[in-house]
């Protein structure tokens, strides 16, 4: 049985000549593939930040591997909200990558929409 996510199809809208919307859901495995893999380059990009960190978190050694850790984690996070996002980038959009992200990484809790 496969796994369903948030990605795994494209739900397109359009509006019609007399007016009606159209609805079209197709699947999309490439996007799929692409946040499955952004997502577990952003946590091993971010596991290997706080290691170069240490116990020394807000005050850092700011090293070469510090640096590195600092550029791969840089790239790690474009790719993922590039992945996330889209070309969106309103401040809702931004606000709801943000927590998620947070979710991805250090395991916090993904707020809940209360209806």
């Amino acid at each position: 049985m496969k796994d369903e996510t948030l990605f795994d199809e494209i739900i397109t809208t359009r509006l019609a000549p007399d007016g009606t919307l159209e609805t079209s859901v197709k699947s999309d495995f490439a996007a799929a593939q692409e946040m499955e893999i952004s997502v577990a380059e952003m946590q091993s990009a971010w596991a290997d930040f706080k290691k170069a960190n240490g116990d020394q978190y807000p005050i850092a050694v700011w090293t070469y591997n510090w640096w590195k850790a600092l550029m791969w984690l840089s790239c790690a996070e474009n790719r993922l909200k590039e992945a996330f996002c889209g070309r969106d980038r309103s401040p809702a959009s931004i606000k709801q990558y943000h927590r998620w992200r947070l979710s991805v990484c250090d395991g916090r809790p993904y707020p809940k929409a209360n209806a």
